[in-house]
């Protein structure tokens, strides 16, 4: 089977690592992949290539970039057999290119969801292109079934809409703790997300600060970077709570954390919530998207309300208290991950859903 994958660009956000983790896999499968990003590479575009994953980037300048615009058509032939597209410039790049080739266009959903149960707003211009290409997508791939209600909202049709939930892989034994060292003492928590105002950041550092009042051994350190840096920075002074930047060994820092933390004002299925779980690490996470499908609550991690900083608080004071209980949560909460949120399931879902919409 061939299949192009078109998207904006492969930063290092959970949505680009979802398809970092799913392409190469589909190729080692026997899949034709390639991946086309439009404005940019991002961080994971290099990760891409090593894998043995052909990609191209077309440095689009605006969406009327006319030399682009030809450069993408050529992805037409051959002909590939599914057109996957991700982000509203990767759906409507994607989708004239699918219908060039007479290819079938399927959607990768991964956009969040806010409390209210509605996608995170986009621009008037992009929901109103999503609404002109969404009738005519073949099939929309949700992460979450709480994604359903909008998206048949916005005008693609139910029927055509399938969830297949993220997926990690078992990486054969312990994550790699011994590579990452966290100095000092004391319950260390975790946020890995990129610094923008929906991931909460912001939440995670005033619910460390507030219960280091209680209870001083608790840390908090994030790894990530984002335009929110700076705000966050200033935010972080004498909180407790240590900005890292970017990291290269994000999976070792969950296996020297005690707990993993993500306090986000919209998700749709974070995959950093999964790799903490294939970690053994508990978590605190925002009851929001399809969190609530992952956690357990009180058994394999703790959900607290959106914008919560008390309850967050809360949280991280109960697992700090009961450092066993909190690994015999960790260990739930790698039974499940392997159980429900397993790589290869995933994939094995994907390759049915593209091998039907070529099918037909």
């Amino acid at each position: 089977m061939r299949v192009l994958f078109v998207c904006p660009d492969m930063r290092t956000g959970g949505a680009e690592r979802q398809w970092a983790t799913l392409i190469p896999a589909l190729a080692r499968r026997g899949a034709r992949v390639h991946v086309l990003c439009l404005a940019e590479e991002g961080g994971l575009f290099g990760a891409l290539r090593e894998a043995g994953v052909p990609a191209t980037c077309l440095h689009m300048r605006r969406r009327s970039d006319p030399r682009a615009w030809r450069r993408a058509f050529g992805f037409a032939e051959p002909r590939p057999d599914a057109v996957v597209t991700r982000g509203v410039s990767g759906q409507l790049m994607g989708a004239a290119i699918a219908r060039r080739a007479g290819a079938p266009h399927v959607l990768t959903e991964h956009t969040p969801l806010t409390p209210a149960g509605e996608l995170l707003p986009a621009r008037p211009h992009q929901r109103l292109l999503t609404r002109l290409v969404a009738p005519r997508v073949d099939r929309v791939i949700a992460v979450t079934r709480r994604q359903i209600p909008p998206l048949t909202r916005l005008g693609y049709r139910p029927d055509r809409i399938e969830v297949i939930p993220n997926g990690v892989f078992d990486r054969g034994g312990p994550a790699p703790a011994a590579a990452t060292r966290l100095g000092g003492d004391g319950f260390v928590v975790l946020c890995a997300a990129r610094l923008e105002p929906e991931k909460g950041v912001g939440l995670f550092i005033r619910a460390v600060a507030a219960a280091r009042r209680s209870e001083p051994r608790i840390r908090g350190i994030v790894a990530g970077e984002g335009p929110e840096r700076a705000r966050l920075d200033r935010l972080a002074a004498g909180s407790g709570v240590e900005l890292l930047g970017v990291r290269e060994d994000v999976l070792g820092l969950m296996a020297a954390a005690q707990a993993v933390a993500l306090t986000s004002e919209a998700e749709a299925l974070p995959m950093s919530v999964l790799e903490a779980m294939a970690a053994a690490r508990p978590v605190v996470v925002t009851d929001i998207g399809g969190t609530a499908e992952v956690v357990v609550q009180g058994r394999t991690g703790l959900l607290v309300p959106a914008g919560d900083v008390g309850a967050a608080e809360r949280a991280l004071l109960e697992l700090a208290a009961d450092p066993e209980r909190a690994r015999r949560m960790g260990e739930a909460g790698r039974a499940r991950q392997r159980e429900l949120f397993d790589g290869d399931a995933m994939v094995e879902r994907y390759e049915r859903v593209l091998g039907e919409a070529a099918g037909e």
